[in-house]
C-alpha cells in the first residue's frame, strides 16, 4: 500500500509541474497555492465544477491544464461497497466534491437516485 501511495505522490508532483505552468498565473492572482497531499491545488478545489473547469475542462478531463483523472481514478477512490454500490470509504462530507451540492448530481450522479 505504502508503494502504491508513493507512486501515486510521484505521479501527482509530476502533474503538479505543467499544472502550475498552465494556470500558475488565473485571473484572480492565485495560483495552485494548496497542498492536498503533495499536490498542490487551487483553494476552491472541494468545489472543481466552480473553481477548476476552466484549466481541467468542463469534465475535469483536461484542458488546458492536465485531466483531474490522471490523480483522481473514480473506481480506485470508491472501494467500499454499500448496498451493491460502490462509495468512497471516507467521510460523507467530501462527496459533494463530485456528486455536487447536497449531493444533487455533479460529475457523479445524485445520490438521491438511490438514497
Amino acid at each position: 500500500m505504502k508503494l502504491f501511495v508513493s507512486r501515486i505522490l510521484l505521479g501527482i508532483a509530476l502533474v503538479s509541474l505543467p499544472l502550475l505552468a498552465a494556470c500558475g498565473d488565473d485571473d484572480d492572482g492565485g495560483g495552485h497555492d494548496v497542498n492536498r497531499g503533495g499536490a498542490m491545488h487551487r483553494s476552491g478545489a472541494e468545489d472543481p465544477l466552480n473553481n477548476c473547469v476552466g484549466c481541467h475542462g468542463s469534465d475535469l478531463h483536461g484542458g488546458s491544464g492536465p485531466s483531474c483523472y490522471s490523480c483522481h481514478s473514480r473506481p480506485a477512490d470508491h472501494t467500499a461497497i454499500r448496498g451493491g454500490v460502490a462509495h468512497n470509504p471516507g467521510s460523507k462530507d467530501i462527496c459533494p466534491t463530485c456528486h455536487g451540492p447536497n449531493n444533487s448530481g455533479g460529475l457523479g450522479p445524485a445520490c438521491a437516485n438511490c438514497h
